[in-house]
């Protein structure tokens, strides 16, 4: 657009210039006299043909009357400038148009390489997959035939006819006798869909899944053998029929659940010992909705079971229709042929008699052990449970760097008691100073009556103080009168030995001796008071 508005400029500045010299030109040197020429012309004998009259006298004109021929020559250059300016914008759009051919022609053939090239890529990837692949695969035209095939599936094709050499131009029908594969291909090219069935080959006990792709203007069809499945379905029903069986006429309460807790199988025990209705199918029933609190923590239960763990509990108690139960029960995840979760295995079984039985051992137990380790007077340990107890302290003692105090306590003025009032007498004495002495200990402490009127203690102090503090507790307890049978008596008080761990000895025996000897020496000093036992000597 510039270059054409620049040539307009510039040819009108030269036809501009031009007329300029013309009009000095005119000037400087005046031109004859048109109408003279021409008379002079047309005085001249130039034949009888006006045309040529017309023609010599412009000729005439043209050398005679310059500023004539230098208009004429204006015009001719100003054609020629217009002619050389539509060629130039021609050529110039040429160049350009063949610039833009050569441009697009080379991305062209760019195009051609690259498609070229992915599509021998994808020829070979093909001829890989047909190589590789163990299902059978063929590429057909619906009409022209089989156009590739693999390995596999001439194999199956020979077992049609073995003297196949390929498969080349052939129908499917032709091949391996399915009339149905055939129609299917007609129908996956025609509507180009892709289509899936399952087949069985005629005169051969094999079963294939089939897919057919359309490609084009081809189909792909790809084949699988499947036949195993098929085998394996009556397997499979027989083996349910059997798990059925074994499940449902089972004497223990069991039941299979899927991943939902739905039931699919119980025995017939089963409704019996959840207090369910046993004339209604239990099958596909949610276990929870028909038993919702057992068993006990839903929460905690599924979570762990989704860890894959076997859960169960030996007695867990419930109610079912009113009634206390003891069950036994256990879950166990099972998993179906793929490795996912199918559901649950669930058993169960009442043992509410049994818990009856093993708690009146226990407690049969727990009274043998209370003979043997209990005074039968009191209630309070023996000599041989406060042994064993005193074992254990010093034990824990020497783990935890701690402090005992072993306490032995002699009744002053039981013989009395027992002379007035005898030997019932007595022993409602000693209940009481059992009762009385428990008062003054802590539950972690240990307080024993070896026989007659002896007690032991076992404390866990701090330091000596604390040892004389329930010294002196028990020494106010025991002195304060007693009411035997409404008789009251008040000569009773009482004579303690006190060893200390470690500061004494760090032994059972050598503790229990010098406790015993600090007793006596308490004694010596008058009844009703407390002695330390003395370190040993260095």
């Amino acid at each position: 657009m510039m270059r054409n508005i620049l040539f307009a400029m510039l040819a009108t500045l030269v036809v501009v210039g031009l007329v300029a010299a013309v009009a000095v030109g005119v000037v400087v040197v005046p031109p004859p006299s048109g109408a003279a020429l021409a008379a002079q012309y047309w005085q001249a004998p130039w034949g009888a043909q006006p045309l040529l009259q017309m023609l010599g006298l412009g000729v005439v004109l043209l050398v005679n009357f310059w500023p004539l021929a230098v208009i004429a020559l204006l015009a001719v250059a100003a054609a020629w400038l217009w002619f050389l300016q539509t060629r130039n914008e021609e050529m110039t759009a040429y160049i350009e148009h063949a610039h833009s051919l050569e441009v697009a022609l080379r991305q062209a053939r760019e195009q051609v390489e690259f498609a070229t090239t992915a599509w021998d890529g994808f020829n070979q990837k093909l001829d890989e997959l047909f190589g590789q692949t163990s299902e059978l695969m063929v590429v057909v035209h619906p009409i022209t035939g089989i156009k590739r095939w693999n390995t596999a599936a001439l194999a199956l094709a020979k077992r049609h006819n073995p003297s196949l050499v390929n498969l080349e131009g052939k129908t499917l029908a032709a091949v391996n006798g399915a009339e149905a594969l055939q129609q299917a291909l007609q129908r996956a090219a025609t509507e180009n869909q892709v289509w899936q069935g399952e087949v069985q080959l005629p005169g051969l006990p094999q079963w294939f899944v089939c897919w057919m792709m359309p490609l084009g203007h081809d189909v792909l069809v790809v084949m699988r053998d499947v036949s195993a499945l098929h085998r394996d379905a009556g397997h499979l029903q027989s083996a349910e029929l059997i798990l059925r069986q074994v499940v449902e006429e089972s004497v223990r309460p069991a039941a299979v659940l899927d991943a939902n807790w739905r039931y699919m199988y119980v025995s017939h025990k089963w409704p019996e010992t959840l207090g369910l209705n046993p004339s209604q199918s239990l099958v596909g029933q949610e276990h929870w909705a028909v038993s919702p609190h057992f068993p006990a923590n839903k929460g905690v239960l599924l979570q762990q079971l989704a860890s894959g763990q076997t859960l169960g509990q030996q007695e867990e108690r419930t109610t079912i229709n009113g009634r206390e139960v003891t069950l036994a029960w256990f879950v166990r995840p099972w998993k179906d042929a793929g490795g996912s979760l199918g559901g649950y295995v669930f058993g169960v079984q009442d043992v509410t008699e049994q818990h009856r039985l093993k708690q009146q051992v226990t407690q049969a137990e727990d009274r043998e052990n209370q003979l043997a380790y209990a005074d039968t007077l009191t209630g309070l340990p023996n000599r041989q449970l406060f042994n064993d107890r005193l074992n254990v302290a010093l034990a824990q003692a020497y783990r935890h760097l701690g402090k005992l105090a072993i306490v032995f306590l002699d009744l002053d003025g039981f013989k009395g008691v027992n002379d007035r009032f005898g030997h019932a007498g007595g022993d409602l004495l000693l209940k009481q100073v059992a009762a009385r002495l428990q008062q003054c200990i802590r539950t972690s402490d240990t307080l024993a009556r070896l026989g007659g009127d002896e007690f032991t203690m076992i404390l866990n102090i701090r330091d000596a103080n604390d040892a004389e503090v329930v010294a002196q507790k028990v020494l106010e307890s025991i002195r304060a009168p007693y009411d035997l049978n409404g008789q009251v008596v008040d000569t009773v008080g009482t004579s303690i030995g006190i060893a200390l761990y470690p500061q004494t000895s760090t032994g059972a025996a050598e503790l229990i001796k010098a406790a015993d000897n600090a007793m006596y020496a308490a004694k010596e000093a008058g009844k009703n008071t407390y002695r330390f036992a003395q370190p040993p000597k260095e």
